[in-house]
């Protein structure tokens, strides 16, 4: 399930439990109103583990991986302290921040694209419209072209072969590689590595992904869950494979009485200095405030690195187009044009 249809799933049973509703039945009805797809064939699902006498928490569990196994995790943990509802408005207000999270990476990484795409079509523009018509200008006169005039003639002759497909054989190489990284757990380490060593993007990436991991891990402390539980159920939950992966030995650790910053520092997952934060939160018995802590300082390095992007990057990216445009292809055009002008003017 994606985060509206969390959303809309959680909204829908926290609004039967306000109003005291037998969910089976509120389930099974709003079933019937939905148009069909995941969203409803889930809660048609929970509808009839519930009317088979399971409680929600097992009916959750029942779903698999089509509901989060934190989700669960959670309503289990409000049923038995009695503050369900209280629970699942956390939940929501917790998905529309991980959408939020999702819109501010979207929308960094839309501008630049925009603007890549105009100079490629800027690019095509003049190798089939304008390049061709002074190279039939310059075999006219027969003139002896520079060996710059000869490259943007040969571009915009086959622009397909010596630029468009060597861009796309780049783009499929680096998605074959990824594919193979992906099929394994250690490739999956050495791809995530890799992007978060790009600069701005990688940075953005990893701080939008540690900011949902530790707003959740937070919430699960919060509603009496134990700590290498929560991890676990954080870990499940995070788009992080270093923290979905380490997430079974941090328990582990935990389970063992090693304190969490401790356990994060030995395993490299976040930096010093939130791993200190935790360490400390966790020994004045505030681990859940200091986590909250941890996720708004990811979410404004987050929102600083979108802003960066979306301020600094396009201007970058349309002063280097200009630049290639410029030195490429009007001086190659103007230094035979400027001979042709000065012999005809002679």
């Amino acid at each position: 399930m994606n985060a509206d249809d969390l959303i809309a799933l959680n909204e829908e049973i926290a609004s039967m439990a306000r109003a005291g509703l037998p969910l089976d039945q509120g389930l099974s009805a709003l079933a019937q109103e939905m148009g069909k797809g995941k969203l409803q064939q889930v809660t048609a699902d929970i509808a009839r583990d519930l009317q088979a006498g399971h409680t929600l928490y097992e009916a959750l569990q029942r779903q698999g991986n089509r509901v989060p196994s934190f989700y669960a995790g959670l309503v289990n943990a409000g049923v038995r302290s009695g503050k369900i509802s209280d629970v699942l408005a956390t939940l929501t207000v917790y998905a529309r921040s991980l959408g939020d999270l999702r819109a501010t990476v979207t929308n960094a990484i839309f501008y630049p694209a925009v603007v890549l795409g105009f100079t490629g079509l800027l690019f095509g523009f003049l190798c089939l419209f304008i390049v061709p018509q002074f190279e039939q200008i310059f075999q006219e006169f027969n003139m002896r072209l520079p060996l710059l005039t000869d490259w943007a003639f040969t571009i915009g002759r086959r622009p397909f072969e010596l630029v468009v497909l060597p861009l796309i054989s780049l783009v499929g190489l680096i998605w074959l590689v990824r594919f193979l990284l992906l099929r394994s757990p250690k490739g999956r380490q050495l791809w995530t590595r890799f992007l978060y060593a790009i600069p701005i993007v990688g940075t953005l990436i990893r701080a939008t992904r540690l900011a949902a991991f530790t707003e959740l891990l937070a919430i699960l402390i919060d509603h009496s869950l134990p700590l290498p539980e929560a991890f676990r159920l954080a870990g499940e939950a995070s788009s992080d494979p270093l923290l979905t992966m380490a997430g079974p030995q941090v328990e582990q650790d935990l389970s063992q009485g090693i304190p969490l910053g401790t356990a994060l520092r030995n395993h490299g997952l976040v930096p010093e200095l939130i791993a200190w934060m935790t360490g400390f939160g966790e020994q004045r018995g505030s681990l859940g405030k200091t986590l909250h802590q941890v996720a708004e300082i990811y979410r404004r390095q987050a929102e600083l690195r979108a802003g960066l992007l979306r301020s600094v990057l396009p201007p970058f990216m349309i002063i280097v187009s200009a630049a290639v445009i410029v030195v490429f292809f009007v001086m190659a055009i103007m230094l035979p044009m400027i001979k042709l002008l000065e012999g005809l003017s002679k």
